[in-house]
Formats: C-alpha cells, structure tokens, sequence
C-alpha cells in the first residue's frame, strides 16, 4: 500500500551550518515548527563540531534531532572526509580559483537526497529542504538546481512510478551569502540567534580558522548584509 504524502509535513536536510539553520527557520515558516523534522549525517566529516551545533540547534529550536551515521560509505580524497589531506586556505574570496574545489565529496548529496527521501516517505512528508546554493558551490556538481530537479524525478519515479510525490526545495539555490543573511534577518531573531550557534569552518574549529573556502564566504556575506555575525559575537564573549 503506498504511502499517502502530507503537504503540510516537511524534511529538513540539517548539518548545522550556517545554510541548513536558515533553511530550517524557513521550513518553520511556510509550514509550521509542529510539521517540521530534522535529519542529520555523520559521514566521517573533519568538521564534526557541526553536529554538535545540528544537535544544539535542534533542541533550541525545539525539534528532535535525528542523526544517521553512514561514515563507511562515503569515499573520497576530500579533506572533508580525509584527514591526511590539507585543507585549501585563503587570505580572502579573491583568491579562489575556478572550478570544482577539492572540498567536494563525490556522491554525498546523491546519499543524503536518498536517505532522506526514505525517512520522508516514512513519516509521510511531502517536502525536502536542502541548504544547496549554486551561487557559492564552489563548483559542486550536487549544489546545481539541475542536480536538485534531476533527483526529485528519480526519487519519485523510485518510490511512486511517476514524477510526482515528493518536493525537494532548495529555498538558497540562486542567493549570495549576502542574501541568505538578509533572508536570515527576515525570519525574525529566533533564527539569528541560532546562526550563533551554527558551524562553516571546514577545519573544525571554534573560533572559526577565518581562512577556509566556507568561513571567507560566510565572512563576506554578513560584511556585505552590514551585519555583525552572530558566531562572531558569542566567541567574542567566551
């Protein structure tokens, strides 16, 4: 008997990052925090401080956290998941070269599209929300809208035999960090808060290096929205 999908039920893909906590805080606003669920990855991550604030964020945001540990599927030459590889440093943006960065871990968003396809099924929830942006992808090929629309007709067509079903929403998709800030600002402190709490620095670490791919587009974006970071601020107080 197949699964009957609730619109009004939604998914969050979470890592507790900076995209993922705004995402979450948008989910609670189109559809409700009572309708909204959390699931989380440990895959072996160099960064995984990031699920101690996925799971920080999650209680304070008072929903449960769920995570599913998949660390021996993944496999990659990514200082991501390879701690023997050096991570890419940088004095600013400026200095990013083009194309795919040696950040990307091939096949991850492929996995966690389909676990979490299975666990919405499961819960029958209709949406999926990712924190995917092509904007700053840094040449990801799994953070394309293209990639997105291309999974949402496979996993439908696996789980229903047709292309409807499921909906993977990508609320950051075509927003600069500057605009995710100021989407950030728009759904309202309780979000902002949050972001405090949430984890970018791909090394790992609490201050943020400030000198990885991820924490100089963080930097930048609230430079540019005119807004002091809030992670900033609590290491500040510490």
């Amino acid at each position: 008997m197949q699964t009957s999908l609730d619109d009004s039920k939604a998914l969050v893909v979470f890592s507790g990052g900076q995209d993922s906590t705004t995402c979450l805080y948008w989910a609670f606003d189109k559809w409700g925090e009572e309708n909204v669920r959390t699931i989380s990855f440990d895959y072996g991550q160099r960064h995984s401080i990031e699920l101690e604030s996925a799971k920080f964020i999650c209680n304070l945001a008072g929903v449960e956290f769920d995570l599913i540990k998949t660390r021996n599927i993944l496999r990659s030459v990514s200082p991501l998941v390879d701690s023997h590889v050096q991570m890419d440093l940088y004095n600013s943006v400026d200095e990013f070269e083009p194309g795919v960065q040696k950040t990307f871990v091939p096949g991850r968003n492929i996995l966690f599209l389909t676990i979490a396809a299975n666990i919405a099924y499961h819960h029958g929830a209709k949406n999926i929300v990712v924190g995917v942006c092509e904007e700053d992808f840094g040449g990801y090929y799994d953070c394309r809208q293209e990639f997105v629309t291309s999974m949402q007709k496979a996993l439908n067509q696996g789980l229903f035999g047709k292309d409807q079903g499921l909906a993977v929403h990508a609320p950051l998709m075509y927003l600069d960090k500057k605009r995710t800030v100021e989407l950030a600002l728009d759904l309202g402190p309780r979000c902002i808060e949050a972001l405090g709490y949430s984890h970018t620095c791909y090394e790992g670490e609490f201050p943020p290096c400030g000198k990885c791919h991820s924490c100089l587009l963080r930097a930048r974006g609230f430079k540019e929205a005119r807004v002091i970071d809030p992670l900033l601020e609590r290491c500040m107080a510490k």
